[in-house]
């Protein structure tokens, strides 16, 4: 390939495929999140590796992987992108505005309680801030917040995976949940021994909660006996409800069935489950990310009783 010394005019929108497609791997997943063909996004590459004057990637069976020069780029690269969104954050506030596009992982127990009020807040405060939302399990939410496909993540974290300065936005008990007349979740509480054996159904490993219960049966001898493995918060409540397993859920997740005689709940205690939603971000945050990183701790605050409030006879 031809070498091309003119280091002026570098096109935004390629560097920034560029670092997505670094990021992940992958054209085709680059193609289909942006809303493109994978031919634009090659011809974008392709363009970059001329100015570059040299391949920025090999192929392989997987995907793609940097070259030596694709692994000096990169950084550069992440670096001139990071200069032009503090350069528009610069320009929005002398003429008192917020925006930008601000992307959220968050886990879909918490879209109705935190999600939506935010959007709400956003929509209302500061409209030009466009957000984007994605729902998926807490390891996705970390692997997308490395590859910086989203600016902030909402996952579930256990005390052993906590960063030394990680921040925890909620700490929200863990409740067993079954179905409507069950003996033993007929009460408030019930004790972690309780659980020695039952028909559980959790979400798969390596959802921090479920590797939570399975160390804390180790280190009880109780065995965590897992039934059926589903992600889906939808299916574990519907298998309680159909007596064909117990789960382990937060109180603001079952609440409404609670009251409705759907389930029963009971707070696991001696000891307690304790999940952790932890607020991860982008390690290079936009200003409009800390915007909606501020409303978010408002809201949270503001709905601490609704997210962890227990059940009327727990009271």
């Amino acid at each position: 390939m031809a070498k091309h010394n003119d280091a002026q005019g570098w096109d935004l929108r390629a560097l920034h495929i560029f670092s997505l497609v670094a990021r992940s791997s992958s054209i085709t997943k680059i193609a289909i999140d942006l809303g493109v063909s994978q031919p634009a996004v090659s011809r974008y590459l392709s363009m970059l590796e001329k100015q570059c004057g040299g391949y920025l990637f090999t192929r392989n069976g997987r995907g793609v992987g940097l070259t030596e020069l694709g692994r000096q780029v990169l950084p550069m690269a992440e670096q001139v992108l990071a200069g032009a969104d503090a350069l528009n954050d610069v320009v929005a506030a002398a003429h008192g505005r917020v925006t930008g596009t601000v992307r959220i992982g968050t886990l879909p127990s918490l879209s109705e309680a935190l999600i939506v009020p935010l959007l709400l807040r956003v929509q209302k405060e500061y409209p030009g801030i466009h957000m984007q939302i994605v729902e998926s399990g807490a390891g996705q939410i970390e692997t997308w917040l490395q590859r910086r496909e989203i600016d902030i993540g909402l996952p579930y974290r256990s005390h052993d995976a906590l960063g030394a300065d990680e921040e925890v936005l909620l700490r929200l008990p863990s409740y067993l949940i079954g179905p409507p007349g069950d003996q033993v979740t007929s009460g408030p509480q019930v004790p972690f021994a309780k659980l020695d054996g039952l028909p559980l159904v959790l979400s798969r490993k390596p959802s921090s909660v479920r590797m939570m219960l399975d160390e804390m049966g180790r280190r009880h001898d109780i065995e965590i006996r897992v039934s059926v493995e589903a992600d889906s918060g939808f299916i574990q409540k519907q298998m309680a409800v159909r007596r064909a397993g117990y789960t382990v859920l937060p109180w603001h997740t079952v609440s409404a069935e609670v009251q409705r005689g759907q389930l029963q709940a009971a707070e696991i205690v001696q000891p307690g489950v304790l999940r952790m939603v932890s607020l991860m971000l982008t390690d290079r945050p936009t200003r409009a990310v800390k915007v909606v990183t501020g409303l978010l701790r408002e809201i949270v605050s503001a709905s601490l009783a609704s997210l962890d409030a227990l059940p009327p006879d727990a009271a």
